[in-house]
């Protein structure tokens, strides 16, 4: 009878004995590409898990809208609107207090690095859950006023209304259920870039009536702008989500050989940089904290100019790619800042807004290419034999 065999390097044969059970591993192929695991994991838990996670939080929602739907003594109730407690807005209510709390106790439970600091794991898991439920929070909005334009007048009896809150307070419970389940590093990026970018725009948009771009773009975090804690809001999450990919970085760095004390001078870089973010959101562009927000704003464009000038020698198998699209932004950042300060070209809040967006560009493209260098550390040629 032939048998089959995976022949390995050492190294790697070691790396996968700490995941064997029994000398025992499953593979299977998923996406086009080959998992090997621990047998005892059952590959459909995540999902089972968000099923039976979201189960009681749904039924628990419905029979609370029920009760309130019928205490309102209305026998009809409507669909989206303000005139009374509506399906949309007790669904938009329930579904982000129980999701808050529902992704906490999923990550907690299932998710977290118990080798952390339990002072990382609060403010991690903190920040993961106030940033995916502002997401599903958003886009409820979104959805429910494009439902309450396309079902303008539709009601409901208080039976069926309840149940239709199950029905979407379960859809956004699994949403973030599963989102609490499935946390990696690129996944954080993406959450990063849409916390980001989606705060800003909203922050844009709600303050577009007081012309924000003739003043500067700081001016949408100063008490002038209309609900300007949207933006500092926006800058204070940024910040911490980028403390927790900077955690999910370099811990899965630290276990490989290409980890040294030049990695950590990269770790201190993106720490401070994420400080001076949050120092942006928190002291706003106005009377005694206008020092301190406008020092934290050239300070963060500072660090950026310092890692791409010494990136060579801090990270000297970095692609020669990136190294000049480094180069390029880092050109950029000097040549705006001669057009604003130089000759005048520039007004301020375009100033602030190529180089906010260079540099916060820069650091998310950084950390790929960080996290490519770590993949290729992770790389084994294994040959398939037949005997």
């Amino acid at each position: 009878m032939t048998k089959n065999y995976l022949e390995i390097p050492e190294e790697l044969y070691n790396k996968l004995s700490d995941y064997a059970e029994n000398d025992q591993l499953s593979i299977r192929l998923e996406n086009q590409q080959i998992l090997l695991e621990n047998p005892k994991i059952n590959h459909t838990n995540k999902q089972n898990l968000a099923l039976h996670y979201f189960i009681v939080p749904s039924l628990a929602s419905g029979i609370i809208a029920l009760l309130i739907f019928l205490s309102t003594n209305h026998p009809q109730i409507a669909f989206t609107g303000s005139r009374h407690l509506s399906v949309a807005s007790l669904s938009i209510i329930l579904s982000t207090l129980f999701g808050f709390f529902g992704f906490i106790w999923t990550y907690l439970r299932k998710s977290c690095d118990l080798s952390k600091s339990k002072f990382k794991i609060f403010r991690e898991t903190l920040t993961l859950s106030v940033a995916y439920t502002s997401i599903s929070f958003a886009v409820q909005i979104i959805f429910w006023y494009i439902i309450g334009k396309t079902f303008s007048g539709v009601t409901f009896d208080p039976f069926t209304a309840g149940f239709l809150v199950l029905v979407f307070v379960g859809i956004i419970f699994y949403f973030l259920i599963s989102a609490a389940l499935s946390i990696t590093l690129p996944n954080l990026i993406l959450l990063l870039f849409t916390t980001f970018i989606g705060g800003i725009l909203v922050s844009m948009a709600t303050n577009n009536q007081k012309d924000w771009w003739q003043h500067n773009f700081s001016f949408l975090g100063t008490g002038e702008a209309t609900q300007h804690w949207q933006f500092n809001i926006t800058l204070i999450c940024s910040a911490l989500i980028l403390l927790t990919i900077t955690d999910f970085l370099f811990a899965e760095f630290s276990k490989s050989s290409l980890y040294n004390y030049k990695f950590k001078i990269i770790r201190v870089f993106y720490i401070l940089i994420a400080l001076l973010i949050a120092f942006v959101g928190i002291f706003p562009a106005q009377s005694w904290t206008m020092p301190i927000h406008n020092n934290s704003a050239f300070g963060l464009v500072a660090v950026v100019l310092i890692m791409i000038i010494f990136l060579k020698w801090l990270v000297p198998t970095i692609s020669k790619e990136f190294l000049a699209l480094s180069w390029t932004a880092l050109i950029a950042l000097i040549l705006s800042a001669v057009a604003f300060m130089g000759i005048h070209y520039l007004s301020l809040t375009v100033f602030e807004i190529i180089a906010f967006a260079i540099a916060f560009t820069w650091l998310v493209m950084f950390i790929n290419s960080l996290r490519g260098i770590i993949q290729e550390g992770n790389e084994w040629q294994v040959k398939l034999l037949q005997k």
